[in-house]
């Protein structure tokens, strides 16, 4: 999905431009601060009739709508994707229908719209803060409404639902791939207050699609979808082999709901996905294969094991390379518990910590680690070290996508 080799130098050089002037990647909540600088861009895709998607959820929502993107692109269909967060470059949050494909942005225009962003608040906007995240998608929309005739914009929801930027355009179409716990301080502890806060952006009389295994969560869907007048599709009857499967499946319907008739097969339009960054992405390195797979949160790790017992095109691995960011380390220890009694006696698990804004200290990660260890449990400081001399023929790298990021940036080096 990539028309342009990834350059580490000016990589560094976007990220140095945007944690000056916005500072790090934190959820900033406003909606009535911001409501002023993406107005106009509202407006702009309503007289064009561009159609909007939103995707919420704890897990799956990143490869849901990259899915749902290749697929309305099979139909040469013009579409601008929304993603957050990037794993190896930035360019991966700005992506757009060129030519027949699905192409991330150039750095070169990238650069030249994210200095006009900044123009544009000062000069045009001035007196409203925005954050790290919120610029982005700024600059997102500025690079969309530049493109002749957009027939679709796909936005990821950055963090819950309601109080996210993508939040202030009113969707065509809306989806919650799943509900689980994850940023608790921000969502709260119980499944009916993290619910409440992603099913926010569902609209009266327009579609909103989940499939939630909870007949709980359903319960309080079908409370909520009645209340406020919304047509919900329930996808829970559809059982699929696994969790990649299931996402594929919401991306499927969706597509279903606006190309009713694509002229082709579910199997036959899943088999045409290309793999995405950090979602079971495959990589070689000194001889090894590296498996990619952000289970970053207790659900995910325990969806991509369910991965590997219910589907048998997932590569099995011999060892495991694994950090997380920063999280309760009641959650850590949770997870590092799943992964030791799955893989005991059948893989090595290597912990160990990196060096990102996000990462979770090494002091807390060997804590843990000690509480969990069951024998095939060590950990490791130097982890580019263990990439390079591990004699495992395929390694799988889980935890954190900011820690994916990281080796993919080794790697590439």
């Amino acid at each position: 999905m990539s028309n342009q080799d990834f350059n580490q130098l000016i990589e560094n050089e976007l990220m140095s431009f945007l944690t000056q002037h916005f500072g790090f990647e934190v959820f900033t909540p406003g909606l009535d601060r911001t409501r002023m600088v993406y107005h106009p861009f509202i407006e702009s895709f309503k007289k064009i009739g561009t159609k909007i998607v939103i995707v919420a959820g704890t897990n799956g929502k990143g490869q849901t709508a990259h899915s749902l993107a290749s697929l309305l692109n099979l139909k040469k269909k013009k579409i601008a994707l929304w993603t957050s967060p990037h794993i190896l470059s930035l360019r991966e949050r700005f992506v757009f229908s060129e030519n027949g494909k699905l192409e991330e942005v150039e750095y070169e225009k990238l650069k030249q719209v994210m200095k006009e962003g900044q123009k544009l608040l000062k000069e045009d906007l001035k007196g409203v803060r925005v954050s790290f995240y919120e610029f982005l998608f700024l600059v997102f929309l500025m690079l969309a409404k530049n493109r002749n005739g957009l027939d679709y914009l796909v936005l990821e929801v950055g963090l819950g639902g309601r109080l996210d930027a993508v939040n202030h355009f009113d969707a065509d179409c809306t989806c919650i791939t799943s509900i689980s716990r994850d940023h608790q301080s921000i969502l709260g502890q119980r499944y009916s207050q993290i619910l409440s806060e992603k099913i926010a952006v569902s609209r009266v009389h327009k579609p909103l699609f989940t499939n939630f295994g909870l007949q709980y969560l359903n319960e309080l869907t079908n409370e909520y979808v009645k209340k406020h007048r919304i047509e919900w599709r329930n996808l829970a009857g559809q059982k699929q082999s696994n969790y990649f499967a299931e996402n594929q499946l919401m991306a499927w319907e969706i597509f279903r709901y606006f190309i009713p008739d694509p002229g082709l097969t579910f199997e036959e339009g899943i088999a045409q996905l290309p793999l995405y960054k950090g979602r079971r992405e495959m990589m070689t390195f000194l001889g090894k294969s590296l498996i990619f797979i952000g289970a970053h949160n207790i659900d995910g790790v325990r969806r991509m094991l369910q991965s590997y017992l219910e589907s048998s095109d997932v590569v099995f691995p011999s060892s495991l390379l694994v950090s997380f960011s920063e999280r309760p380390l009641n959650e850590v220890e949770v997870m590092l518990r799943s992964l030791t009694e799955f893989f005991e006696n059948k893989a090595e698990i290597v912990l160990t910590s990196f060096d990102h804004p996000k990462a979770l200290d090494e002091k807390s990660i060997r804590e843990a680690s000690l509480k969990v260890n069951k024998g095939i449990l060590n950990f490791v400081f130097d982890w580019k070290s263990e990439l390079k001399n591990s004699e495992s023929k395929t390694i799988l790298v889980c935890g954190s996508y900011y820690f994916i990021g990281e080796v993919q940036r080794f790697i590439n080096s």
